[in-house]
């Protein structure tokens, strides 16, 4: 580097021509080009590089070469534009509609619940990437015998633990089923074998539906000769029996009827006579049952029932009792008798309360009542 306006020395001899400096002025000028060398003297001698420049010194040439290590320059990407390439240069971006259009100082990542999700290094405010991983469920990791499960709604094990082991298992076959236990090494197996029928193969006057599952046994032979055949019955009267060549054997309902345990409402005899027998305790919500005859009930509370309709025979009796009160019953009877349509109800309000329906031209009518108000 030069040093500018230093100062010439013209030097001779004592007395000589114009142009030689006398011996003051020559030390003044001296004076001066040190005075003017010690101002542009740089008080440093080291160099120290920082982040993204190198330094390197050459002794023998008394050279510092200083590199840049960093951006060198810049390079317009897509939705970006450069005032220029190096020295000051103004980034924008072209971009619109959230791609760009806004200034966004930070980036951070929030999961809607930590005990799914977990982040980290949120937010970002320059550069860097936000860590996203499972939020630890509280299950110790291994390997589980007959594992016994409970999976959320994400699909995420939230507990788990050892189930119970089979120590035993048996099969126990019914009439006509033989089991044969094949178990080896905690393998269980089963051979389970059918020893009733196992098919069917039609024979003479025979007809057969089919030779497995579901099968109709019926004979297409007319015209044979009855040697015998009689007809016996413990509940029923029955005359003419036993025929042994032709005729007919009469069967009647006896003058009275003795019924035990509970019959189907599609149980039906003779002459439109329907007979329902048996109790059940209604319990709160439910349906009255149409196959028996009388539904009582203890409440603890407000509680209700439903009479249907469907089902329902004419003549058919169904009685209702409060045997303990806790809270009133409201049954809610369909075709009710009391009602010009639609449904009724009957509410039973205290200890002792009862009465008597009577499906009659498809409607309950109420024929005995102790105390149930009608609505």
């Amino acid at each position: 580097m030069a040093i500018a306006n230093i100062q010439t020395i013209n030097v001779g001899l004592p007395n000589e021509s114009t142009g030689s400096d006398s011996l003051y002025t020559a030390f003044n000028k001296v004076n001066t080009n040190f005075t003017t060398l010690f101002a542009c003297a740089s008080p440093y001698n080291t160099f120290a590089n920082g982040v993204g420049i190198s330094t390197t010194a050459n002794s023998n040439t008394n050279t510092i070469t200083i590199t840049n290590t960093g951006v060198l320059s810049l390079e317009a990407g897509t939705g970006i534009t450069l005032s220029g390439s190096n020295g000051n240069v103004t980034i924008s971006s072209t971009g619109a509609n959230g791609n760009g259009g806004g200034t966004v100082t930070s980036v951070g990542v929030v999961p809607i619940s930590n005990t799914r999700l977990v982040t980290t290094n949120s937010p970002i405010v320059s550069y860097g990437n936000i860590n996203i991983d499972l939020a630890n469920s509280g299950v110790t990791a291994g390997t589980y015998s007959n594992p016994i499960t409970t999976v959320d709604q994400w699909g995420r094990v939230t507990n788990i633990s050892n189930g119970n082991s089979i120590a035993n298992v048996g099969i126990t076959p019914g009439n006509g089923i033989s089991v044969t236990n094949n178990s080896a090494n905690g393998n269980y197996q089963f051979t389970v074998t059918n020893t009733g029928v196992t098919a069917l193969s039609a024979g003479a006057g025979i007809q057969l539906t089919g030779n497995t599952g579901v099968i109709t046994i019926s004979s297409p032979v007319t015209g044979g000769t009855v040697t015998y055949i009689g007809v016996t019955s413990s509940s029923l009267t029955v005359t003419g029996s036993p025929i042994n060549t032709t005729g007919t054997i009469d069967i009647e309902l006896p003058s009275t009827i003795a019924v035990t345990g509970n019959v189907q409402a599609s149980d039906l005899i003779a002459n439109n006579i329907v007979i329902f027998s048996g109790s059940e305790s209604l319990s709160s919500g439910s349906a009255a049952n149409l196959n028996l005859d009388t539904s009582y009930f203890t409440t603890s509370g407000a509680s209700t029932a439903t009479l249907s309709a469907t089902g329902a025979v004419a003549g058919q009796r169904k009685t209702f009792a409060m045997v303990s009160h806790g809270g009133d019953m409201v049954i809610t009877v369909s075709n009710a008798g009391w009602k010009s349509g639609g449904t009724g109800t009957a509410t039973f309000s205290a200890v002792g309360q009862a009465c008597t329906l009577q499906y009659i031209d498809n409607k309950w009518f109420c024929v005995g009542n102790n105390g149930v108000t009608f609505g």
